[in-house]
């Protein structure tokens, strides 16, 4: 399955995060997820504001689009952090993504 753009929600991550990282253009395990657990609950958020004023079509496939997003976000969350446990050099407690 090929990924999918995030419909005009394609945020670069560096420049969200400040200066979480410990190296040039990394961050931390933790702000990642909690990154992604921030965005997925505001597009839920505004998905529940626009569903009313669609049509009942238009509504299941907005639903299905989102969910299938989110999906393919957390199932490369937990690649990596099942990555993360699983890579005996990582340090589990300061684990860098390079963006």
């Amino acid at each position: 399955m090929a990924p999918l753009p995030l419909e005009g929600h394609q945020t670069p991550i560096g420049n969200n995060i400040g200066q979480e990282g410990t190296r040039s253009g990394s961050i931390s395990l933790a702000v990642l997820i909690e990154f992604i657990v921030q965005r997925t609950y505001h597009e839920l958020t505004v998905l529940a504001e626009l569903l009313p004023r669609k049509t009942d079509m238009e509504r299941k496939i907005e639903i299905y689009n989102f969910s299938m997003r989110t999906r393919q976000l957390f199932v490369r969350l937990l690649a990596l952090v099942k990555w993360a446990n699983s890579a005996s050099k990582v340090d589990k407690s300061a684990v860098s993504i390079v963006c």
